[in-house]
């Protein structure tokens, strides 16, 4: 997360990169302006009380992470497009690359049945979300803006995917092209020790987890 975050903040003004990663073991995120007490019953629930867990700077619900292929592009965000704007075509280029390798899929049109902030991303599809044609949800993402920069952190279900990770990166790779880069950077650029550790730190602190939105 505080990769994601130096990524926004410090990456090139007119620059996209796209960063995939995984996790070494089940872990959380919860969106930034959810409740954590939200988060932390809803852990319970899911009967993994010791379960790591850190809030995002982009919004979005509760995401279990760890059979998930997780992603953040960082890129120029200038008046006046909008969120739902970004997630409609994005979300829509990811899907028709899916497609070109034989997936079918569908992009949701209708918004959430369930309204408020606190919820668990997976467990109801949002309006331009990615599902299978059964209804369940593939792919969603949240958005955070600062400075006229923007980033996307999504999360995507390959197991619902009968594609190989190679084959659903390049996919993901290629539907950048709306942000007008026709190669986003992959390699994560060089920041200064200072900045990492403080937003590092920010994660990791409990002042962020328990932040009241």
């Amino acid at each position: 997360m505080a990769l994601d975050e130096a990524l926004l903040l410090f990456s090139p003004e007119e620059g996209v990169t796209l960063r995939f990663y995984s996790w070494p073991e089940s872990s959380a995120t919860f969106g930034r302006h959810q409740s954590f007490q939200f988060v932390e019953r809803e852990i319970k629930q899911e009967g993994k009380p010791a379960l790591s867990c850190t809030r995002r700077i982009t919004g979005g619900g509760l995401v279990f992470h760890g059979e998930d292929l997780t992603f953040s592009i960082t890129f120029p965000w200038k008046e006046p497009i909008t969120p739902t704007e970004i997630y409609q075509s994005l979300h829509h280029l990811i899907g028709e690359e899916l497609r070109q390798e034989g997936i079918s899929l569908h992009l949701k049109s209708e918004p959430s049945a369930i309204a408020g902030l606190n919820k668990i991303c997976f467990s109801v599809p949002e309006k331009s979300d990615i599902t299978a044609l059964d209804g369940a949800k593939i792919l969603g993402g949240a958005l955070c803006r600062k400075n006229k920069r923007g980033l996307y952190q999504g999360s995507l279900k390959t197991s619902l995917i009968s594609l190989s990770l190679a084959q659903i990166k390049q996919a993901i790779f290629r539907a950048t092209s709306i942000f007008g880069k026709k190669n986003p950077e992959e390699k994560i650029p060089f920041f200064e020790r200072s900045k990492i550790s403080l937003l590092v730190d920010k994660y990791r602190s409990q002042d962020w987890r328990l932040r009241v939105p």
